[in-house]
């Protein structure tokens, strides 16, 4: 999954301390390691890898990144690195392209950073998983995980099982093997510490990693995971049919008096009234209070809407009232600060089922599971289909399992995230997975490698009302600083051995500038984010926009 809309910005550069440098300027001295790097970037174009053929390998001089651009554009400095691109194919049809890049010796940190993808994947994580690591002194690596497309479609999955394997897993393991052997060639050594970091669809990455492939990573952070992947296409075609009811579409236009609303009834239960409903679990939210009036026809709900509301915070049910899946969580509807990605664009969209979730939902289930290009919303009965939905692919691409038993013993650390007002990805589905962890594994051995982080007011990964710009999107910014970025707190946990319970967030005027060059960012207000269960308490006193005015408690038996 990614954020519906996209950024367009070029300050000069985020990373000041990579000056553009002129070739003119470069005494002899600097000439020679360049060379050298070149010579060894050119090398690797004979590297043999299993099922793999290197593609090319260039030498990028440093300085201004614009490649490979896709939600954002970038113009920022880059240091002198090699590029690797290749293909792999494990089998009869897959085609896996992937890239490496290697900051030159003297910058490299030790350390490998891979970035996953959004949604149905379909192209290389340029930005997050490859620029932002070499900036950053890492080895970055990326996968398009075996097919071109775009985030909501998976018509390349129809008639292609194997690509879907490489889809659900393969492709982000074998990328990491290779870029392991490829740095290890490069280098002369091997990389002392791996990481994987993503959110979304990148989280259920990072989670199969941890499950399947225990030995690929050292720390692992997976930001609002899709890990049950069947599950939250059930959620999408229930809130889909919702809202297919007669005279149940709700209008985008509408997420804002909806979100008002919730505001007037929850935003207070933490003791500030700060546009933030930072205690979801506490709002018994009555959508009732927003039906129209008598000759009232704005700025409020019909019967049927009010039910189709109803619908989608409760989540899929079978008619006998099994939960299939968690429904989505009040506070979360109007998109801030972009509009399309709260509720108006993932749920409600410019049409019942034309929505972000519905137009995703609608190519899975025609290229995945039935292969029919006419299926409609209609068609499903949920007392009847979603176990063929889960043996159709469950298998390939649900990471579920809570036995991370062989990750913890080589002493992997794990971090999961989820925003509380998450309109892609219902948030309590990763309290449900990090709490089967507790279940099978027991709560002392989960506290010995994991930690969950809920995030009040935080949308799918990023932006939202609340203070949500605390790193685990990106490599760790430099120096490593983790009381405010969650990567580099992970980096401290895995080298150091001290555990994160609580992580500054920001709230910044420019969300994407935070994510890049958080010390630049312009903040409009800041928060703590404490490891599950705990949550930010206010102290009553101090400025409640302040993170110095809150501390970590455990509230769950109701407390303020």
């Amino acid at each position: 999954m990614t954020p519906a809309y996209s950024f367009q910005w070029s300050h000069r550069s985020m990373f000041p301390f990579f000056a553009r440098v002129s070739l003119v300027c470069l005494s002899l001295a600097t000439l020679e390691p360049i060379a050298a790097h070149a010579s060894a970037c050119d090398a690797l174009k004979a590297l043999s890898l299993p099922d793999t053929s290197i593609d090319s390998t260039v030498t990028t001089a440093a300085g201004p990144y614009r490649d490979g651009s896709k939600y954002w554009s970038l113009a920022d400095e880059l240091p002198e690195h090699c590029r690797v691109r290749a293909t792999l194919r494990p089998g009869d049809d897959s085609d896996i392209k992937f890239e490496v890049w290697l900051p030159a010796t003297a910058a490299w940190n030790g350390k490998l950073h891979a970035g996953g993808n959004g949604g149905f994947a379909g192209s290389i994580n340029y930005q997050s998983g490859l620029a932002a690591a070499v900036q950053r002194g890492y080895v970055g690596v990326s996968t398009d995980t075996g097919h071109v497309g775009k985030d909501e479609d998976a018509s390349w999955a129809k008639g292609h099982p194997e690509k879907v394997i490489d889809y659900g897993h393969r492709a982000v393991h074998l990328a990491t093997a290779n870029a392991k052997a490829i740095l290890q060639a490069y280098y002369g050594k091997a990389a002392k510490r791996s990481y994987f970091i993503s959110c979304s669809n990148g989280g259920r990455q990072a989670l199969m990693a941890a499950q399947r492939y225990p030995d690929d990573y050292d720390g692992i952070i997976a930001g609002a995971p899709a890990n049950d992947w069947t599950g939250l296409m059930l959620s999408f075609i229930w809130n889909a049919q919702a809202l297919l009811k007669p005279g149940a579409y709700i209008p985008a236009s509408l997420a804002a008096t909806i979100q008002a609303g919730v505001n007037a009834q929850c935003d207070a239960l933490d003791g500030v009234s700060d546009g933030v409903v930072s205690r979801p679990q506490a709002c018994n939210f009555k959508p009732e209070r927003l039906l129209c009036a008598p000759g009232q026809s704005e700025q409020c709900l019909t019967t049927p809407q009010v039910e189709a509301l109803r619908s989608i915070y409760q989540g899929p049910r079978t008619a006998n009232g099994v939960q299939l899946f968690p429904g989505f969580d009040p506070g979360a509807e109007a998109g801030f600060p972009v509009p399309g990605i709260g509720w108006d664009g993932w749920i409600f969209g410019s049409g019942a089922g034309n929505s972000n979730q519905g137009r995703m939902v609608t190519s899975f289930m025609r290229s995945m599971i039935t292969g029919n290009e006419s299926w409609q919303f209609t068609d499903f009965n949920f007392d009847r289909d979603p176990p063929l939905v889960l043996e159709k692919v469950g298998s390939v691409l649900n990471a579920t399992d809570p036995d991370l038993s062989a990750f913890a013993r080589r002493g992997g650390k794990l971090i999961l995230f989820h925003g509380w007002a998450d309109a892609a990805i219902p948030p309590r589905n990763s309290i449900k997975y990090f709490e089967s962890m507790g279940e099978r594994m027991g709560e002392q051995q989960r506290a010995s490698f994991a930690r969950l982080f809920m995030v009040p007011g935080m949308q799918h990964c990023l932006a939202g009302p609340g203070p949500s710009s605390f790193g685990g999107l990106t490599a760790a910014t430099q120096p490593l600083n983790a009381a405010v970025d969650l990567s580099a707190a992970l980096e401290r946990w895995v080298e150091e051995g001290t555990a994160p319970e609580s992580v500054r967030a920001i709230r910044a005027r420019d969300m994407v500038r935070a994510l890049f060059d958080p010390k630049r960012a312009d903040v409009e207000r800041s928060g703590v984010i404490c490891a599950y269960p705990k949550q930010a308490k206010w102290n009553g006193t101090g400025n409640p926009a302040d993170s110095s005015s809150y501390a970590c408690a455990d509230l769950r038996a109701g407390e303020r």
